[in-house]
């Protein structure tokens, strides 16, 4: 996928390598990092978004198929969000969602990251719930420990993402429609055939 000159992947990839190199152990929650580095390389690369927050809820599976549950960021207000990700559009980008089986009592099978094209059609296994939509041109200030961490990770992920040296490979695989869903629960996507079943099923928990 395509946003601008902005290729995904290689986003996806950048910010998923700077985040592990950064915060080994706990990478998963680092979303507010996440997107003020998504939202700094688009508009570097004068792709307009927005930081959005609230919660979300996700599908999740354990690798045996035996146990699945929805799992994610809930309790969030426009004061304190519990999630957030960006959005170009109408799309929907997050790949801290794929973070979320790190974090769990059991193992669970890989989840996407979320570059999904049309809001309105998200599947009942990937729920937002918008708390506050920031707006385009804010500009967030931070305690002075928390701003320099950040805007340290921000600059090293628009470095790696410019530099021709860097390998952007993708870890893992991104969700993007409907369609992309159904195709990955063809192929045998463990994730993707467990979504597909709790889609069809007539009521499901939500966040």
């Amino acid at each position: 996928m395509m946003l601008g000159r902005v290729k995904v992947n290689n986003l996806f990839a950048t910010i998923d390598w700077c985040l592990k190199k950064t915060f080994p152990t706990d990478y998963d929650s680092r979303c507010l990092y996440t997107a003020c580095a998504i939202y700094s390389i688009l508009q570097k690369e004068g792709v307009s978004s927005i930081i959005v927050g609230g919660n979300v809820g996700a599908f999740t599976m354990s690798i045996d198929g035996r146990q699945a549950s929805l799992e994610g960021f809930a309790g969030s207000n426009r004061d304190q969000p519990s999630h957030y990700w960006v959005e170009v559009n109408d799309v929907l980008l997050d790949p801290n969602v794929s973070y979320l089986p790190k974090s769990s009592k059991i193992p669970r099978v890989p989840m996407p990251m979320i570059a999904w094209k049309r809001k309105g059609t998200l599947p009942k296994s990937l729920q937002y719930r918008a708390q506050i939509r920031y707006d385009e041109n804010v500009e967030f200030r931070f305690p002075g420990d928390i701003a320099e961490r950040i805007s340290g990770f921000v600059d090293m992920c628009q470095k790696r993402y410019s530099s021709k040296a860097a390998k952007k490979k993708l870890s893992g695989f991104i969700l993007s429609s409907p369609e992309n869903l159904h195709q990955y629960a063809i192929s045998g996507n463990k994730w993707a055939v467990g979504a597909m079943r709790f889609e069809s099923l007539p009521s499901v928990p939500t966040i």
